[in-house]
């Protein structure tokens, strides 16, 4: 599989990636999350894009693949106010609550590209 420097990182990621908005909307199991996840990480890819507002997709990943954390580069989303959490989108409190989150539900203790996602402009 072909990888590529991202951006100005130390980062070698392959060109194709796995965005995982459709696992954690798309009403599947647990078990075919792993099976997709584990597909792509045996096939080579080694980035996975997720974010803590595509519904159960942080805790998908995590089930299905913490174990081999050591083997993708794992980029997350950042800032919104889901899953029950109350606060202000976009502040600095809600960001470290949501990395904190994040981090918990994948079963990691890093991420190597958080992101803030879908942020307003306030004027």
């Amino acid at each position: 599989m072909e990888k590529r420097q991202l951006g100005k990182t130390d980062m070698q990621v392959t060109r194709l990636g796995v965005g995982l908005s459709e696992i954690g909307f798309g009403g599947i199991s647990e078990e075919v999350a792993a099976d997709v996840l584990n597909a792509a990480l045996d096939g080579g890819i080694n980035f996975l894009d997720t974010a803590e507002c595509y519904n159960v997709s942080e805790e998908l990943v995590g089930k299905a693949v913490s174990h081999r954390r050591s083997e993708y580069f794992l980029a997350t989303k950042t800032g919104h106010v889901s899953g029950g959490y109350t606060g202000q989108e976009w502040t600095a409190q809600t960001v470290s609550d949501s990395i904190d989150r994040s981090l918990k539900r994948m079963k990691t203790d890093y991420v190597d590209l958080m992101q803030l996602h879908s942020c307003g402009i306030k004027k």
